[in-house]
């Protein structure tokens, strides 16, 4: 097994992870270079697609600069290498003889056609784990179309449950169909080392859908057990619940605050509160005081005698007054309330990197707070920057057939 570099304490060193992920895969391979895995990202001789995607540190744009995929590969090695020339093919099969796991979300059967599949693979190195994430996994009708984030959010149903009632379906924020993939596929390679390691001494061969994997995603609405009982989908409810009421998003003075009422004791705290501030009368109406249920039919009326309360404080005048009375009032934060916000220090999320082309920049890197593991902390890496350690320090490449490998564009 090629020795790991310079990591630190780590959690599943030295495993050598081979990485032939794009945005579908690369968050599943940058959690096992956090966990301590040798995470090798096998880029071609142009780049990984990636690293031209923004944004840029100071508006810059740059192969080394991408903050999408300086985030993305923190931890890892890279090594330039053209899969598309037989010499390159050649080269990534010897790679894989002494790798531990390769993850991959190229097209489905993209590496069949090369040659690179887990069964050629596997054939000279028995304890391989392979994973690859693909929009509707490696079988059934659908395996062999295109997607994108849009797509996927579509065709798991996720959709149907996000947005307000009287609007359209909508997705998520940025491109969340990428990470319940992701996440399975690390969770499933660490299940297959263990058992590799230490029952069967055999790898596996992991096929995870993104469609799949999103659909297990909502499945606290129960969206499968209503349509079974009653043939009706989940409605969409907007930041709004039909179950809890009120609860949502309400301006305030300064931006939004999030709420929610649950017990009879919180709703008679919060309607006191809300009659001290306003004056108005209707919010002690006994009807309201029933319970959720209860509250139900009335609920646009509460949200008005709400947002009449909501819009004469601050989001942090809410939030520390509510707290007072033992409610769940919490600010909607913005990006720069997250970078100073008190618990995300204390609980050590942030950490500081300094790369060669950006300088330092601050990473959301607490995947772990503990005494005996620190995750490791190196910068993404440069474009082939570890091509002369592993090709000459670990093939035995000479320097004459590197030089005729860069002239052939194979690395």
């Amino acid at each position: 097994m090629p020795s790991q570099t310079s990591y630190g304490d780590n959690l599943i060193a030295p495993c050598r992870v081979l990485d032939l992920t794009d945005d579908k895969g690369v968050f599943c391979t940058k959690l096992l270079a956090d966990y301590g895995a040798d995470v090798v990202r096998v880029e071609p001789p142009s780049g990984d697609p990636g690293r031209s995607k923004g944004p840029f540190p100071n508006d810059e744009p740059g192969m080394e600069s991408s903050a999408y995929y300086l985030f993305y590969n923190t931890n890892k090695r890279s090594i330039t290498l053209n899969l598309e020339t037989s010499l390159g093919r050649s080269i990534f099969k010897q790679l894989a003889e002494t790798a531990d796991v390769v993850v991959e979300s190229l097209p489905v059967g993209y590496l069949k056609n090369l040659g690179l599949d887990y069964e050629s693979l596997s054939g000279s190195n028995p304890g391989l784990v392979m994973a690859s994430i693909s929009p509707f996994g490696q079988t059934g009708p659908w395996k062999d179309l295109k997607s994108s984030d849009l797509i996927a959010m579509a065709a798991s149903g996720y959709m149907q449950i996000t947005g307000e009632p009287d609007q359209p379906p909508v997705r998520q924020g940025n491109e969340q169909s990428h990470f319940p993939g992701a996440q399975y596929a690390a969770v499933a390679i660490m299940a297959a080392l263990y058992h590799r390691d230490m029952l069967s001494g055999e790898g596996q061969y992991i096929d995870v859908s993104q469609q799949e994997a999103l659909i297990t995603f909502y499945t606290d609405a129960h969206p499968a057990l209503a349509w079974m009982q009653m043939e009706q989908n989940v409605t969409r409810v907007g930041t709004n619940s039909t179950l809890v009421i009120p609860l949502g998003a309400y301006p305030c003075q300064d931006g939004w605050i999030s709420a929610g009422v649950i017990t009879p004791r919180e709703w008679d705290s919060l309607a006191q509160w809300i009659y001290e501030v306003t004056g108005n009368e209707e919010i002690l109406n006994e009807k309201y005081k029933g319970g959720n249920q209860e509250r139900a039919p009335h609920m646009d009326v509460i949200t008005a005698l709400f947002l009449e309360f909501s819009a004469r404080f601050t989001a942090d005048e809410l939030f520390h007054q509510g707290q007072k009375r033992n409610l769940v009032f919490l600010p909607v934060n913005d990006v720069s309330d997250l970078l100073h916000d008190t618990q995300l220090d204390a609980s050590h999320l942030w950490t500081e990197l300094n790369h060669d082309q950006t300088g330092v920049l601050k990473y959301p890197l607490g995947i772990f707070d503990s005494e005996d593991f620190a995750p490791a902390q190196s910068a993404a890496p440069s474009l082939g920057q570890d091509n002369q350690s592993i090709y000459e320090g670990e093939l035995g490449l000479t320097a004459q057939e590197m030089a005729g490998l860069r002239s052939a564009r194979v690395i």
